[in-house]
């Protein structure tokens, strides 16, 4: 009975990695002479039969190859089994560094990147989940194309 109880146990520990399948619902949310803000939605599909607990995600933000920003939220929601799933992430990207890569001044990369509506986004970083019994770190290493929409207030 015993042993049986401990393969139950070490069964459901074997969590299986969501995948990344989109950044989807990008929305700038402002942008100033420093940084540009959008809110973006990760896209995971959850493999497993049960729900996971979302814990926590801390990622590096880059755009054209340059480090912008770092993300680090806590969440207390679930993952349902067998099923897509969006995480609410809001990036803070660095207008300063951005200018620096092809030397132009911040305002004018803020407003191209604006009035192109579009940038080239890489998320980097750990996803942690748990299933109740224990922890799984998943990498995250994902670059898309992504179009925003301006709900600049």
């Amino acid at each position: 009975m015993c042993c049986l109880s401990l393969l139950f146990l070490s069964s459901c520990s074997d969590i299986q990695s969501p995948e990344v399948k989109n950044i989807k619902n990008a929305r700038l949310t402002g942008l100033d002479t420093k940084t540009l803000d959008f809110d973006v939605d990760l896209e995971l599909f959850n493999p497993n039969n049960e729900a996971l607990q979302v814990k926590s995600l801390k990622l590096t933000a880059l755009i054209e190859g340059v480090e912008l920003d770092a993300v680090d939220q806590e969440f207390d929601t679930k993952m349902l089994g067998k099923s897509t799933f969006f995480l609410p992430i809001n990036v803070g990207l660095s207008l300063t560094e951005l200018a620096k890569k092809d030397d132009t001044d911040i305002m004018s990369k803020g407003l191209r990147i604006y009035n192109s509506g579009e940038i080239n986004l890489t998320l980097k970083g750990n996803l942690i989940l748990s299933n109740g019994v224990s922890d799984k770190i998943v990498k995250i290493d994902h670059t898309q194309n992504i179009v925003f929409s301006k709900s600049i207030k």
